[in-house]
């Protein structure tokens, strides 16, 4: 069966349109100093190998006409050594992680007024890429002068760990395009 065409040709399309987007590159989504218990992983931590995040959750609301609140949930995954040469290659995972940050409407380009964000923004998309990792070994948490020492000291791994990532959030609107076009009459 061959495509039938009325002269002129007319082609209806449904597009999803970005009517504002921010980025935050770079965007520090965790700073904390972590004591890992040595009876975890079986000693005490030489070196981390490599950094992965298990992102759980990525959100986004709206706060009234004014802001937008993006939420993530992840855990870090970390590949670590236990011990001297050879040592032993362990995997760490640290959950219940959270990041928050709420972001004005005029902080998107374009910026946008509450009328504007309300009138053409229906839903949003949150893109995160670019992630990076620094994880720096502070020493004992037992030790007094560990950032990790506490009243009731444990043996431990003192670890100081950083997260940051890339974050793009889209604010986009459904819109119905029509296309009119004019095919040769040959072809239909």
């Amino acid at each position: 069966m061959g495509l039938i065409c009325e002269y002129p040709c007319r082609l209806d399309l449904f597009a999803e349109v970005v009517k504002a987007k921010n980025i935050q590159r770079q965007e520090k989504v965790l700073d904390e100093i972590i004591c890992i218990p040595a009876e975890d992983v079986g000693g005490r931590i030489t070196q981390i190998d490599d950094i992965k995040v298990q992102l759980i959750s990525a959100e986004e609301t709206f706060v009234g006409n004014h802001r937008v609140k993006v939420s993530l949930a992840f855990n870090v995954i970390l590949i670590v050594v236990v011990g001297e040469d050879p040592g032993v290659f362990e995997i760490v995972t640290l959950e219940g992680f959270n990041f928050s940050k709420s972001i004005p409407l005029d902080e998107f380009n374009p910026p946008l007024s509450p009328q504007e964000f309300k009138e053409e923004v229906e839903r949003s998309q949150i893109i995160l890429k670019n992630w990076s990792f620094e994880g720096e070994i502070l020493g004992n948490c037992e030790d007094p002068n560990s950032p990790c020492f506490v009243v009731t000291p444990i043996p431990g791994t003192c670890i100081l760990l950083k997260v940051f990532v890339d974050i793009i959030d889209k604010l986009t609107k459904f819109h119905d395009i029509v296309v009119f076009a004019e095919l040769d009459p040959d072809d239909c």
